[in-house]
């Protein structure tokens, strides 16, 4: 009977620890069978994240495709050869603009033309349109300022007499295009080409320079001001000053890598503006230059790097134009 008993107790305990190594077992396969489903889950996610990276490089290479096919079989392709801009833009100039970042939001060229705004109040400005890369063209923008001192022949005399002085030219950024035959500015206001353009013969080119002799600095700003819907008087950048031939080519199309927005006062002469998206926002832009004719007294203000732009100098006067970037 005790040997009996005995046997009872010993199968009973091999049960017991069949049926806990069983219940282990179970246990251990639950984990590992989670186990598996995250590391699939995982995975998928791993695969998904490739296939929608080769899709969006598919589509940006398309959006890409489809803006050189339009430049191709449009006037801008023409334009492009003929001006040689790719091949007047300097290296460093075409990798920067390949390299520059993707614009992501793409809202504001959703427009159908540029606005042109007269009485153009503080708030407004700033709540609407300073920074949004929304481009506007502002009537009076040069309302109150001094125009006697801005003629090409007291340009020569000003930069002729302080061109030594102070910061070396050398640090003064100078962009020529089209074949301009002056340099830098040394030999722009000393050049005969220059006198031609002051007798208003025929004189082709266009060009532009940071204003950083400090002397020359000081003496314009005393017969301007920052456009008036600012509303500041302090300076917020180094100026810039174009100058170019009338009936004649500016700046061929292209995009600028600068720090800031910026705005430019048309002073003497009339400049048309042609506006066009990045490749980047073309699936939510309507695919279309929009153009703009800057007047003596307007000033234009857009973000040149959210555009791609080219400018032409209109009959009648040769062009001059004064401008900064803000923040």
């Amino acid at each position: 009977m005790a040997t009996e008993d005995s046997n009872m107790a010993t199968r009973n305990e091999v049960d017991n620890n069949l049926r806990n190594y069983l219940r282990d077992l179970n246990s251990c396969s639950d984990e590992y069978r989670n186990a598996r489903i995250k590391v699939n889950h995982k995975s998928l996610l791993k695969k998904r994240n490739k296939f929608l990276y080769k899709w969006k490089m598919v589509i940006r290479a398309s959006i890409v495709a489809a803006i050189g096919f339009w430049v191709y079989s449009s006037d801008l392709y023409k334009t492009m050869i003929n001006e040689k801009c790719l091949l007047q833009s300097s290296s460093v100039e075409y990798i920067e603009d390949l390299a520059r970042p993707i614009i992501k939001d793409c809202s504001y060229c959703t427009i159908d033309a540029i606005m042109e705004l007269e009485n153009l109040d503080v708030q407004t400005f700033y709540e609407k349109y300073a920074y949004s890369a929304v481009p506007i063209l502002v009537k009076d923008g040069m309302r109150g300022w001094n125009n006697t001192i801005f003629t090409f022949e007291n340009l020569k005399k000003l930069y002729q007499k302080h061109l030594n002085e102070g910061k070396s030219t050398e640090d003064c950024q100078f962009i020529y295009w089209n074949d301009s035959p002056m340099k830098n500015l040394h030999e722009l206001f000393s050049s005969r080409e220059m006198e031609t353009f002051l007798q208003n013969k025929k004189a082709l080119w266009y060009v532009g320079w940071s204003n950083c002799i400090p002397k020359v600095t000081q003496i314009l700003r005393e017969h301007y001001s920052i456009p008036y819907f600012f509303g500041r008087t302090e300076q917020m950048g180094m100026d810039w000053i174009f100058m170019g031939s009338a009936n004649y080519k500016g700046a061929p199309l292209h995009i600028d890598s600068v720090t800031h927005p910026s705005w430019q006062a048309q002073v003497r002469g009339r400049k048309l503006w042609e506006l066009i998206p990045p490749p980047e926002c073309l699936s939510e832009c309507p695919l279309k230059k929009h153009r703009v004719v800057v007047e003596p007294g307007n000033v234009f203000v857009f973000d040149s790097n959210r555009w791609y732009h080219s400018t032409r100098i209109l009959e009648g006067e040769n062009s001059l134009t004064i401008g900064s970037e803000f923040q």
